[in-house]
């Protein structure tokens, strides 16, 4: 296989998966439809929307003794422990909150206030989870917030431009593990492995949040302290943040009961449905994992679709790139700029960042949803996205963000409608 080429799915694979899934080519409001705007949203599981009808309906308590509760309290110790199973790892503590960002703040608050250090190291690329909690928390403990520059050609920030940012006194090391703007991956290991060199114990935090839904995870591979993601990312519900800490990141002191386990994350009640949502997602995976030939181990199940996702995603994103056949790729269409894409897509998730030299992103965007096309653009103008647009050196863009429920035939047209919009 060539991994740069990636490998669809087969078709009758294809067709099960989209099967799967809530309005997969259509909606109520816009009809039939391409939905290509899932680094902001995604499309959900049938088995999550029946699932929160019923679960939801509980008046129950996890946390009592009836039989109600006790099935909603092992919905929730089976998704935290889902939670390990799909990140790869072997200790630590999961805990949730309502978002991926609030759980980022929570975990950047307790590393930054109890580790001893000068300064906190992050990069001007971040969302703004990541990097406005750590200057947040920065500025209350004293410390000085070090910033990363993003290199505006590869849209990701270079090794070597983060960790000359690393000494001794750093306390942590906060960075995106893949760009909701340029979609470019960071070199997380060789990162993590560098900035260990200058100080051993450093604390690091990964936002997982837009890579979740893409490839594999190992957080012992890694080696990292914190990690922060959201289930909606990947098939899942809405409403809920999900946090990974390792052994001695969850033993910092933090915001929590206090007169419970000092691993225990959580504060206040949990909802055991997002619980049980995120529960089925996994389990949607260790299913995509046997039918691509995975053993009887769910670890491995998970491991074998979700690179099977990666390469899957891959085939598209060269397909979209290249085109095929007589219909051209993004690279041949006139008045296309493809941002911060090389030749290796290994270096990337499937999101392309787009502009067009005809016409301002809001514009294209509506041309695209009067096509059937559902995209989105990220503009300075809002506080999301200013940053990070302007560490890459642009003003706005139109994110084009498919997954792997995407077919060829989606793909196909979407370069049909491009080739309109940039043509007039």
């Amino acid at each position: 296989m060539d991994k740069n080429k990636g490998a669809l799915f087969s078709d009758e694979l294809l067709a099960e998966i989209r099967s799967k899934l809530d309005y997969v080519d259509y909606d109520p409001y816009a009809g039939k439809r391409i939905y290509f705007d899932n680094a902001g949203g995604s499309l959900r599981l049938k088995k999550c929307s029946e699932f929160i009808a019923v679960e939801t309906a509980f008046p129950d308590s996890p946390n009592r003794p009836s039989k109600a509760s006790k099935h909603l309290k092992e919905m929730v110790i089976k998704g935290r422990d889902d939670t390990k199973l799909f990140l790869g790892a072997k200790g630590g503590s999961i805990f949730s909150s309502q978002t991926a960002s609030r759980v980022l703040y929570h975990m950047t608050q307790a590393i930054i206030l109890n580790v001893p250090g000068a300064n906190v190291v992050t990069t001007d690329l971040e969302h703004p989870a990541t990097y406005d909690s750590a200057k947040y928390y920065a500025e209350i403990a004293g410390k000085e917030l070090r910033v990363a520059k993003t290199n505006k050609v590869t849209g990701t920030v270079d090794v070597e431009e983060l960790i000359r940012h690393i000494d001794k006194e750093t306390c942590l090391l906060s960075f995106i593990y893949a760009s909701n703007i340029t979609g470019t991956l960071s070199e997380v290991e060789t990162i993590i492995h560098e900035a260990r060199k200058i100080k051993p114990d450093l604390y690091v935090l990964l936002d997982a949040t837009q890579h979740i839904p893409h490839s594999p995870i190992d957080v012992e591979k890694i080696q990292v302290d914190a990690i922060g993601f959201t289930p909606y990312k990947i098939l899942g519900k809405r409403g809920q943040g999900i946090g990974y800490v390792s052994d001695r990141c969850s033993r910092l002191p933090h915001e929590r009961t206090l007169e419970s386990d000092i691993t225990d994350w959580e504060v206040g009640s949990v909802e055991p449905a997002a619980w049980g949502c995120w529960s089925i997602v996994v389990d949607y995976i260790c299913w995509l994992g046997k039918k691509l030939g995975a053993p009887d181990d769910k670890r491995e199940q998970i491991l074998a679709a979700m690179h099977g996702i990666e390469m899957h995603e891959r085939a598209l994103l060269h397909r979209l790139l290249y085109g095929y056949g007589s219909l051209k790729g993004l690279y041949d269409i006139n008045n296309v700029n493809v941002h911060f894409v090389g030749d290796d897509l290994t270096k990337r998730d499937c999101i392309l960042p787009l502009t067009f030299k005809n016409k301002p992103s809001g514009v294209v965007v509506k041309e695209y949803i009067d096509n059937g096309i559902i995209v989105f653009d990220r503009v300075a103008s809002s506080v999301m996205s200013r940053r990070q647009l302007h560490a890459v050196g642009l003003e706005e863009l139109v994110r084009i963000s498919p997954m792997h429920f995407n077919t060829t035939e989606e793909i196909d047209r979407f370069l049909e409608v491009t080739a309109q919009i940039a043509r007039y």
